[in-house]
């Protein structure tokens, strides 16, 4: 019989769409395809070399459940540890904008039936500073709410605890000095919100509309500042990334690279999937398909 391992984050997601209220019949759903899956939780405080000891390549693959930040750990721990497995991912964080981005189902049943039924495919992941991220790197206002919105909250009410939380940061909103030099391009002048995605979307805001996980290249979206003031730029900017005109408005930057630094005169905190990312300055570069990821 084949074997699988399930890495799952049992305090991510809504309690209605809890993994481990699906546990027994994932477990089930392999034992049906011939697959034996043994399920270990994460915990984020233990040595995450744990999670992967003894996988080796007589695992058919690794089976992820969480959101973008359990993804991003496993994934992390992986590359460190030099484990090339295939990976099939079962949303059940709040956002979920990886999952999203390669095609997994929301159900984590119906997720789980795509693992088993469709075969790896090469995907892209970004790294800053030698830290992955598998969705986006981040930067300025709203960027870190995810960091800041207690698991409590995002539990509770879902997505809508970004919008609580984003509330609170636009207090703080500021302009940020920033230098970038990319192979697409430089740019510098002052920004609030600078985003580097590999994914498409940030807690299911889809900005990053050219984007694909596989196509070699991270998106850089900037709003810039001191153009207009912020909240007579924010219906342009609203407006171009749900889909409003091919063209960004003089406000917004908008590129493809696949690679990129951004230095600035500040320190910012820095988020990368929803977890904190290093200090500036930053070195970015797309890995073109670093991970197997078994997808639609």
């Amino acid at each position: 019989m084949k074997r699988a391992r399930l890495i799952y984050n049992p305090r991510s997601g809504l309690g209605i769409t809890s993994i481990t209220m699906s546990l027994e019949r994932i477990v089930a759903l392999y034992a049906e395809h011939g697959i034996e899956l043994e399920a270990r939780e994460i915990d984020f405080e233990s040595e995450a070399a744990l999670l992967l000891a003894g996988l080796d390549e007589n695992y058919d693959h690794l089976l992820i459940a969480g959101g973008d930040g359990t993804v991003n750990y496993v994934v992390s721990e992986m590359l460190r540890e030099g484990l090339d497995l295939p990976i099939g991912i079962i949303p059940s964080g709040t956002a979920n904008d990886f999952a999203s981005a390669i095609g997994m189902r929301s159900n984590p049943i119906d997720a789980c039936r795509q693992v088993l039924e469709c075969k790896p495919q090469l995907t892209d992941i970004g790294e800053v500073n030698g830290q992955c991220f598998v969705n986006v790197f981040s930067f300025g206002l709203f960027t870190n709410v995810s960091q800041h919105t207690p698991t409590l909250l995002k539990n509770a009410i879902g997505k809508a605890a970004y919008v609580v939380g984003g509330a609170i940061d636009f207090v703080k909103m500021h302009p940020i000095p920033i230098e970038i030099l990319s192979d697409d391009g430089d740019w510098s002048g002052n920004a609030l919100i600078v985003l580097v995605f590999n994914g498409k979307t940030a807690g299911n805001f889809p900005l990053a509309k050219m984007a694909e996980v596989d196509d070699g290249y991270l998106d850089v979206l900037v709003l810039k500042a001191g153009v207009v003031p912020a909240l007579a730029a924010a219906p342009a900017f609203l407006h171009y990334i749900f889909g409003g005109g091919e063209e960004p408005p003089r406000d917004v930057l908008h590129f493809r690279c696949s690679r990129i630094s951004i230095s600035s005169l500040l320190s910012e905190p820095t988020d990368v999937d929803g977890q904190p990312g290093p200090e500036l300055p930053v070195e970015m570069y797309c890995r073109a398909g670093a991970l197997r990821v078994i997808r639609p």
